[in-house]
């Protein structure tokens, strides 16, 4: 018998945690309304804010939430996470800033069940190793990456703006094939589409390598993602790729140049109008996750002895940009 997936924990509200809170959610009920009362689904909010609210408005919380391509947002009930529902998580998925993953994996892994499965869900790469050190070492600990486009414009409050997928991928631990599929399906039921990938690392590069291209080219000159295809940042790009190629291929990670330089340039278009996170972060006066982008490329090249100039550069422009994250 497959220990069931039926309590979930989404930490962080901002725009992918609500989106995926929204969904799952919404996946509980419908499930909740079928079946017996003690085989029920829950499924909670982690907010950084919830301390600050008393018993009451947690107890009466809400959030906006508009469809896809729909005008017209809808109210739904809000429920918040107690410790209990920590204790009894069977997935836990981290919606936050890279620079947040580690703390907020501290403060609460004494409540963590050592048989709960942690998604990572944030851009960049590097809080692994950080994750690793604050659970148990049979923790399983899994990666998501997804193309949903989504805007929260108000706390609380979010419209999802572009239909996606997401890839998932374990990380670390191990994790039996029909769990696998039931997670897999599960997660695919409330948000679909949903791929489980044995090379989720590989994934990451790839959207690494995006991230590395759009995010601080779109913030440093302050332009919409579909401008970095113009003629005068071509060579920038090329070398940006060229420099992560040559790291990646020191972690057995195996890259092609001109399959990266089309990628790119198809998700700038996709994104046209677009404003990157990392230009909205800068332009609202908050933390960017550039030691998690082009900074993870320096920290890695620093390690193996390899040259990224430009990598290097762009990472140390967008952090006098912004305000340097605690770590």
């Amino acid at each position: 018998m497959i220990h069931q997936l039926k309590n979930i924990v989404i930490v962080g509200q901002g725009a992918m945690g609500l989106l995926w809170y929204h969904h799952l959610a919404q996946e509980s009920f419908s499930k909740n309304a079928a079946v017996n009362t003690n085989e029920e689904m829950r499924v909670t909010l982690l907010a950084s804010d919830q301390d600050s609210l008393s018993a009451n408005d947690q107890k009466i919380a809400t959030y906006k939430f508009t469809a896809y391509q729909q005008q017209q947002a809808k109210t739904y009930p809000l429920i918040y996470t107690q410790t209990v529902d920590i204790e009894a998580a069977d997935i836990i998925i981290l919606c936050l800033k890279s620079f947040n993953i580690a703390m907020a994996v501290e403060q609460i892994a004494k409540s963590i069940n050592p048989q709960c499965l942690i998604i990572l869900a944030h851009n960049g790469m590097g809080t692994l190793e950080k994750v690793i050190k604050r659970l148990p070492s049979q923790q399983v600990i899994l990666a998501m990456l997804t193309t949903h486009g989504c805007l929260r414009y108000a706390p609380l409050a979010i419209t999802h703006t572009g239909l996606g997928q997401s890839d998932i991928g374990l990380l670390s631990g191990k994790l039996s094939l029909p769990v696998q599929e039931q997670l897999t399906r599960q997660l695919n039921y409330a948000l679909p589409q949903v791929c489980f990938h044995q090379d989720i690392i590989q994934k990451q590069w790839l959207k690494l390598a995006i991230n590395c291209v759009i995010n601080p080219i779109t913030a440093i000159n302050n332009i919409e993602n579909g401008e970095v295809n113009k003629a005068k940042f071509t060579e920038q790009i090329r070398t940006v790729l060229t420099e992560i190629i040559n790291v990646s291929r020191a972690e057995s990670i195996n890259l092609v140049l001109n399959d990266l330089e089309v990628i790119v340039r198809k998700v700038a278009k996709a994104t046209a109008k677009n404003c990157s996170s990392m230009r909205g972060d800068v332009l609202a006066g908050r933390s960017t996750e550039i030691d998690y982008i082009n900074g993870y490329i320096h920290r890695l090249a620093k390690k193996h002895n390899v040259a990224t100039p430009e990598n290097t550069r762009l990472w140390q422009q967008v952090l006098n940009l912004s305000t340097k994250p605690e770590d």
